[in-house]
């Protein structure tokens, strides 16, 4: 399996981070395409301004941009790639990417289950800790024993009650749905977030799943905004549980129908 890690080029330190990680040797390096110093004129001809402004309904940053832009890339990398077989797993991952301790393992034995969806988001940004229960109240996913149990490890996947932006630190994506994505017929320059999960599920029509718990989240040592990020899941945490019981029946039919 292909595995790809987005890096701006300037951002050694984080490179140095992520490779220190003993599970990351064979990760191969695309310097991510940094759009910051970019004309608003040049950014036009890579992206729908217009386009991401009426669906968002906000402007959009050169850094999202960037982001997007770099993701494609690596899309149209594997699309280009004749060794990839068209229901094979690539692996995509940001270099502020911290892995769980058994990492590798826990990815070979997510291949070997043959889950068999488009895409598999295997981390989270902005999540304190791998087993956070703010992910649980704000994205829930069906109940422990309905979920599909991946063997050796202890790990399930499911859908969460619905798609939601998850970031883009770490996920698994199918050469066909990286071909849905940029032979898309209906666009010309690409409008969207690149972890616009929903927008890939009614646009692209793509199947998309998580794993719980998390295998990866933004390394804290890289995040100089954890203590508001906690701070900020205890002031709305009582709002969030109030919706969690409708959230989470909406998960248990979802995984109940669908997956």
């Amino acid at each position: 399996m292909k595995k790809y890690l987005i890096s701006l080029e300037k951002d050694l330190y984080r490179r140095q981070l992520f490779f220190s990680q003993s599970c990351t040797t064979d990760f191969i390096l695309f310097n991510a395409i940094n759009t910051m110093h970019e004309n608003s004129e040049k950014l036009t001809a890579l992206f729908d301004l217009d386009k991401f402004k009426k669906h968002y309904l906000r402007e959009v940053t050169k850094g999202e941009i960037g982001c997007t832009l770099s993701h494609l890339s690596i899309y149209k990398i594997i699309s280009e790639d004749d060794s990839i077989n068209d229901d094979e797993y690539c692996l995509i991952c940001e270099d502020d990417a911290l892995f769980d301790i058994n990492f590798e393992h826990s990815l070979n034995c997510i291949l070997k289950s043959q889950i068999n969806k488009d895409i598999i988001l295997l981390g989270q940004s902005k999540i304190p800790s791998f087993s956070n229960v703010e992910l649980e109240i704000s994205y829930p996913i069906t109940l422990p024993f309905l979920s599909r149990k991946i063997s050796d490890t202890k790990y399930k996947y499911a859908y969460p009650y619905k798609n939601y932006f998850a970031g883009t630190v770490a996920y698994l994506i199918k050469k066909s749905a990286v071909n849905k994505i940029i032979n898309d017929e209906h666009h010309i320059v690409p409008f969207w977030l690149a972890d616009d999960y929903p927008l890939f599920g009614s646009y692209f029509k793509l199947d998309i799943c998580v794993i719980r718990p998390l295998l990866a989240i933004e390394n804290p040592t890289l995040t100089s905004n954890l203590e508001d990020l906690r701070g900020s899941y205890r002031d709305y945490f009582w709002k969030k549980l109030f919706k969690y019981p409708l959230k989470k029946i909406l998960a248990i039919k979802r995984n109940l129908f669908y997956l």
